[in-house]
Order: C-alpha cells, then structure tokens, then sequence
C-alpha cells in the first residue's frame, strides 16, 4: 500500500516538471496573445493620454521696454499666448508685476494673491499691493503685510534682453 502512494507521488512529481507539448503551446500562445495585446495597446494608451505625463517646458514671453518700469513705481504689464497641451489649445493672458528700484535689477511678481489667486492691484497713496478680495496686502518686494495670505507674491523668472522684458511662462 505504501508503494502505490509513493508512485503515485513520484507520477505527480514527474508530470509537473514535464513540460508536455500541450502544455508548451498553451503557455506559448497566452504569452504571444500578451504581448500582441500589449503592441497594439500601448499606441493607443500614448493618444488618449498625450502629453499629460511630460514635462512641460516654459517659454519666454515678451513684456516690455524696461524703460516703462520707473524706479520704486511697478508697472502692470499684460500679454496674452497659446497654451498647447496635448491637442488642446488655450488662449491665456498673463498679468505681471515688475519692479526696479535702481533701474538695472528687476523683479517680476504675479498679480494673483497668494491667499486664494485674486487679482492684486498696487495702491501709490498705501505704496502696497492690495487684494480687494479679502483685505490682503503687500509691500513693494512682495512680501505679506496684512491679510490672510500665506506667502508672499510669487516671484517668477524673466531676463532682460537688448532692452526688452521677457517673463517665463510654462507651457507649450
């Protein structure tokens, strides 16, 4: 009795480490249909996602002759682009701040309050930023002097070339 059990035992221990042709063809087509399935998908995974998980790159968009910012006076500057994400393409216009205090370094602030993105204003008689929004505001470098917002305003990047101010801008 204990002979037909250790034959038994050995039968199964041999069929599962022999690969039988049925077997072979089996695990052979379900790979193949795995990766035919993947060939095709993957075309169509790209274009119904587009360009959502590149990294976008910023582009340099013109502002203005330096010489409309005056020293201790910001100068609102607005221009508008095409943001082009995936086959999607967004007209947006940009609102920006720059500010000198000695006419050959510039700072560049977004208009948009920090507390919750209202449009800024700069106020000559307070000689500050102020959101009408909810009361907030900010001094001549941008950094917080009353309200609830909590950070200063974004500074961005920009450069100056041959006289003009270019302000970066993400997007495509």
């Amino acid at each position: 009795m204990g002979d037909i059990r250790e034959s038994a035992a050995g039968k199964a221990e041999e069929d599962l480490s022999l690969i039988t042709r049925r077997r072979f063809l089996g695990y052979g087509s379900g790979l193949l249909s795995a990766l035919i399935g993947i060939a095709l998908g993957l075309p169509l995974v790209r274009f119904y996602v587009g360009d959502t998980f590149k990294e976008r790159e910023g582009r340099w968009l013109r502002l203005g002759a330096i010489e409309e910012v005056t020293a201790g006076q910001p100068k609102l500057f607005r221009a508008s682009h095409v943001d082009r994400d995936g086959w999607r393409q967004t007209a947006r216009r940009e609102s920006v701040y720059a500010v000198t205090q000695d006419g050959k370094d510039y700072v560049v602030f977004s208009n948009a309050c920090t507390h919750l993105g209202c449009p800024v204003h700069w106020d000559d008689s307070a000689q500050s930023f102020l959101c009408p929004c909810h009361n907030g505001g900010f001094n001549i470098r941008g950094e917080v002097t009353k309200g609830p917002a909590p950070r200063p305003l974004d500074r961005l990047e920009h450069k100056v070339e041959e006289g003009t101010l270019y302000v970066k801008v993400m997007g495509g």
